[in-house]
């Protein structure tokens, strides 16, 4: 087992920094051991022999190990800044963009690092003729293992992200579309979280279990796509929007992202084993985008180059996905509870109901008959965004907590509430009575009613009307008798559904 023969063909290991050329044209292991960086044409440990797979196989430049060597040996504090100069030889963006551009192409570096759980995937969209597939050609040469793929044929992803754990430029007029009709699309969707593995069912003769392979998919990711993209795919994504910008840019080459290349892979082994440092959340980026970008701020900690700008161009991208969720059901959804919780006061409470049909009423308002919807139509779509559902006197409604609200404000682009955060709810039930007996003996006129939503309102004045109309009653007598009527209602109001 010790053998080069009877050594296994491999250009992807843990620890492996990567494959590079030595002077004699031969194909050598970058590794790092206690501390210091080796170079080796076969790999072996107890468990494991290794030997490189043949120089064709590896469809993409590869660094030179005296280079790599050199630069792993001295400082390279301007490699962020060279880094963006070499970039901009081929294309325009605006700062924001080319910032988290080149904050990617170091994360591809170590997007295998133990520390790292997730790698987003980089999205140029536009129209036609905006220098889509020229900027994503310059970054993926720099990119760790970059491939430039025009076709979507899940063999061949499945082959380089197992093999080579490389970064994939897939360059596709219409990429939803092809990974749909090419069977790729669950590929897509889990690639960009490390462990993700697909199946399939290749050896059908060979029994259950047998049959299956799961094949490894997790890797970095750049795509340029005409049209838009599924809004489940896009949630993986970063979107740059490609500016019109014509101007006369060099044309991106393989050789000509070498010497960043090696760069790179100098600068990947010296953190590949460094321990990283976790995060708490930014303010402002939350959900999935804060999984994604988490690990391109982990690694901005290990670069010469200011957390700030990283941080505005990853708000800006969280702003422009509010607004695009605004435009969505949910997001119609959210403004319309918002309007009849701004209406009503209710964020004043800790808690709050909202009839479906109020929802219903205004979400239908200004359409032509033929396109309202049913109150079953919002009952699912509240449901489906979480919202507790109950039945009250034959009418739906749902239920809302104001750390519900707020982080529903937040999530869909709201920001959150202009008035203070409320700090308590009503008071409970024997309290409430025990304050109105004590009024009532004091002598007042009336008694001081909280209402948390406009039912409780209209069912606490019709029994007072409803009392002054028989007489016989004094007024502390029928209010009295009114707001027990009301604690009544509300205990049955709070029996869920």
């Amino acid at each position: 087992m010790d053998s080069f023969f009877d050594s296994a063909l491999s250009a992807y290991f843990p620890g492996l920094v990567d494959v590079c050329i030595n002077d004699d044209g031969q194909l050598v292991y970058a590794i790092i051991k206690d501390g210091e960086l080796t170079f080796a044409q076969e790999y072996i440990s107890e468990a494991d022999s290794f030997s490189i797979p043949e120089r064709k196989h590896f469809q993409f430049t590869l660094p030179r190990a005296a280079e790599v060597s050199r630069y792993f040996g001295q400082e390279d504090s301007t490699i962020y800044d060279d880094l963006l100069f070499y970039l901009k030889r081929f294309s325009a963006l605006d700062d924001e963009q080319w910032a988290i551009v080149a904050h990617y192409v170091f994360l591809t570096y170590l997007h295998d690092h133990p520390g790292i759980d997730y790698c987003p995937y980089i999205l140029f969209h536009a129209v036609p003729e905006r220098g889509k597939s020229r900027t994503g050609k310059s970054v993926s040469y720099v990119a760790f293992r970059g491939i430039h793929l025009i076709e979507l044929r899940e063999a061949t992803i499945f082959r380089y992200s197992q093999n080579l754990h490389g970064t994939l430029f897939l360059d596709l007029l219409d990429l939803s579309k092809k990974a749909e009709r090419g069977g790729c699309d669950d590929i897509l969707l889990l690639r960009y979280e490390k462990g993700a593995k697909c199946c399939r069912v290749q050896y059908p003769d060979q029994g259950p279990f047998n049959d299956t392979v799961y094949y490894d998919i997790y890797g970095p990711t750049i795509i340029a796509s005409n049209e838009p993209l599924h809004k489940i795919l896009e949630t993986r994504c970063l979107p740059i929007i490609m500016p019109n910008l014509p101007g006369n840019y060099e044309n991106p080459r393989p050789e000509l992202g070498l010497k960043m290349k090696e760069r790179l892979t100098a600068w990947r082994a010296k953190h590949l084993l460094t321990t990283l440092s976790d995060m708490d959340p930014i303010e402002g980026i939350s959900g999935r985008l804060w999984d994604i970008t988490k690990p391109m701020f982990i690694v901005n900690s290990l670069l010469p180059v200011d957390f700030q700008i990283l941080e505005e161009s990853i708000l800006s991208i969280a702003s422009e996905k509010d607004e695009s969720r605004k435009d969505t059901v949910e997001g119609r959804l959210v403004a319309i509870i918002k309007e009849i919780t701004d209406e009503n006061g209710f964020d004043r409470f800790v808690d709050w109901s909202i009839k479906t049909g109020d929802i219903r009423a205004k979400y239908n308002e200004g359409k032509p008959e033929d396109q309202r919807v049913s109150s079953q139509w919002i009952g699912k779509r509240l449901k489906r965004m979480s919202f507790r559902n109950r039945i009250v006197r034959g009418y739906s409604e749902i239920k809302i907590t104001s750390a519900e609200y707020d982080m529903l404000l937040k999530q869909y682009g709201y920001k959150g509430r202009e008035l203070a955060k409320p700090t308590h709810s009503l008071p409970g039930k024997a309290e409430q009575n025990q304050d109105v007996l004590r009024v009532v003996e004091s002598g007042r006129e009336s008694v001081q009613v909280s209402f948390t939503s406009p039912e409780e309102r209209e069912f606490y004045y019709e029994k007072l009307q409803a009392l002054k109309e028989e007489g016989g009653r004094s007024s502390d007598e029928i209010e009295l008798i009114a707001i027990e009527a009301l604690e009544e209602w509300r205990r049955y109001d709070d029996v869920p559904f």
